[in-house]
């Protein structure tokens, strides 16, 4: 339970992070099939496509302050959970990070 969490306060600090002085977060949780689905999705900066599949790659960062661990070890704890990670982003618009996690 407490790796699920910091996934989930790795997410949400990234996008608070991207909102920067506002904006908003909803975050969906719902289940589909054999899965539980959380949808988190920002209305920050959002990612650029050529930034997009490197988001997840050890010690990469856009913040000045990031390490570039944080989406990496987010990825990890999901799938040592058996479920999957993913993102669609819109620069200027947002981002949208879906979790997929196994029911048991």
């Amino acid at each position: 339970a407490f790796q699920i969490q910091q996934v989930f306060e790795n997410i949400i600090k990234n996008a608070v992070d991207a909102m920067g002085m506002g904006g908003k977060l909803n975050i969906k949780a719902f289940i589909e099939g054999k899965e539980m689905v959380v949808k988190f999705a920002d209305t920050g900066i959002g990612i650029s496509p050529v930034n997009i599949n490197k988001i997840f790659d050890p010690l990469y960062s856009t913040t000045p302050t990031g390490t570039g661990l944080g989406l990496t070890v987010t990825r990890q704890l999901v799938e040592a959970h058996g479920g999957t990670i993913e993102v669609e982003s819109e620069p200027g618009k947002g981002s949208v990070f879906t979790i997929r996690l196994p029911i048991e």
